[in-house]
């Protein structure tokens, strides 16, 4: 039988089955950007309920990306099979792709269970899979509270922050969810919130989840904010590295056009220089190459010595007022200061 593809309008495109699946907000991110650039590149599955009503089976990232993006129409192939089937099938079209997870099995086999009034041996026929596999899943699922399940359906909490709710009573888990939005724990910090609360006796819970000073103190401090915009210093400094390491060579093997405008560029820098060596030293006399070497080690950290070079190479001496035919201003100007 040859598969059928459609083109279906997306209001006419059913969502009952949305809450089987786990909404994560990058793989959302990922898929509205990746539409929008290429567009639709895999139909959705849907099952046909009656003549034209479509309930999707799978593909509720595309259809939200959809949505975002304000398409009309999404591919579609239909699935034949009944409800029954079409539950199954979330399962089944997403094992060898991995893009289904422990849950989300967990919540297909719980509607199976709960709606369709299927046994744990009938759908451990349907799915290919033995009862106690079924009976695992359902159990994850049965033990989280409805508030858990929710977040979770929403993206607000991770997959592996609800693994680890799960194995709490399910009187204990509101509180412990309560605390980890509350200091935006990581899935490692709920992990180890809960082993502690295992741990410790029940009458420590309420203060351990009023302020979980272990997992807290633990935290790394913020990195201080740094600049967008670099300083001065460190615009000069990473030139004079560039400069430093750059093979005499290289600029040799340029050609005379080139050479020409990279010695107008060098006349231009010059000149600036001489205008800042007038602000920061306006008497005119020499600074300690020692006291300038010790202030930028204490300013920015000596990247000679990082290098493992304890002189650095002398800068060459260009002689390039001659080919212009004139005298460098910048030049006569340092002179003039200094001496020549």
């Amino acid at each position: 039988m040859e598969p059928e593809y459609l083109q279906i309008p997306i209001p006419g495109i059913g969502r009952r089955y949305a809450d089987l699946r786990v909404i994560e907000p990058n793989a959302e991110a990922a898929m509205e950007n990746s539409m929008r650039r290429y567009g639709q590149m895999t139909p959705v599955i849907v099952g046909r309920l009656e003549k034209n009503q479509y309930e999707l089976i799978d593909g509720f990232k595309r259809l939200r990306a959809g949505d975002k993006l304000n398409l009309t129409n999404l591919a579609a192939r239909v699935f034949p099979g009944g409800i029954r089937a079409a539950k199954a099938a979330i399962i089944q079209l997403n094992v060898i792709s991995r893009s289904i997870s422990e849950l989300e099995k967990s919540l297909v086999i719980q509607s199976l269970h709960r709606e369709d009034g299927l046994t744990q041996v009938e759908i451990a026929a349907l799915l290919n899979r033995h009862k106690s596999w079924v009976c695992r899943r359902l159990s994850l699922v049965e033990r989280l509270r409805e508030e858990v399940m929710e977040h979770l359906r929403l993206g607000l909490i991770n997959l592996t922050t609800g693994r680890e709710l799960a194995r709490l009573p399910r009187d204990n888990q509101a509180k412990a969810l309560s605390t980890i939005l509350k200091y935006h724990f990581t899935s490692d910090e709920a992990t180890r919130l809960v082993n502690l609360l295992l741990k410790e006796p029940r009458w420590s819970h309420d203060s351990i989840l009023g302020f979980p000073a272990a997992m807290l103190e633990d935290r790394e401090p913020p990195r201080p904010p740094r600049s967008k915009r670099p300083t001065l210093l460190e615009k000069l400094v990473k030139m004079e590295v560039w400069m430093i390491t750059t093979p005499l060579a290289e600029p040799a093997g340029l050609s005379p056009q080139q050479k020409s405008r990279l010695l107008s560029c060098i006349d231009r820098i010059e000149s600036v220089f001489a205008d800042f060596r007038d602000t920061l030293n306006p008497e005119g006399g020499r600074i300690d190459p020692i006291h300038s070497q010790q202030g930028r080690t204490g300013a920015y950290g000596d990247h000679h010595a990082c290098r493992g070079v304890e002189h650095p190479r002398p800068w060459p001496k260009v002689q390039h007022g001659a080919e212009h035919g004139a005298e460098d201003p910048a030049q006569k100007r340092i002179e003039a200061r200094t001496g020549p």
